[in-house]
């Protein structure tokens, strides 16, 4: 990669790191519901050991939104989203 570019990139993942920025802080939240959300669907599928992935990434969360987001997303099953999309019926929420 030439220099200029490498450069570039690990001045963003500097700002990343160190949550300086408005759009670092929303980029980190962003990162750590995706793991929760990947967590909560390997969990659906029998994966147990998925809780601690999904404790820890739900307990990583700086913003008041992406904690709400965390919330309404633990409060409904796996796959209503895609239920909702299709017209189906809702499940209930995983315990």
């Amino acid at each position: 990669m030439p220099e200029v570019l490498a450069s570039g990139v690990r001045e963003l993942v500097a700002e990343y790191e160190a949550k300086e920025s408005a759009e670092a802080i929303c980029a980190r939240d962003a990162d750590k519901l995706e793991c929760m959300i990947q967590g909560i669907e390997y969990k659906a599928q029998g994966y147990e050991n998925a809780q601690r992935w999904i404790d820890n990434s739900r307990g990583r969360l700086t913003t008041k939104s992406a904690n709400e987001l965390a919330d309404a997303v633990l409060a409904t099953g796996s796959l209503d989203w895609l239920r909702t999309a299709l017209g189906e019926r809702q499940s209930r929420p995983t315990p």
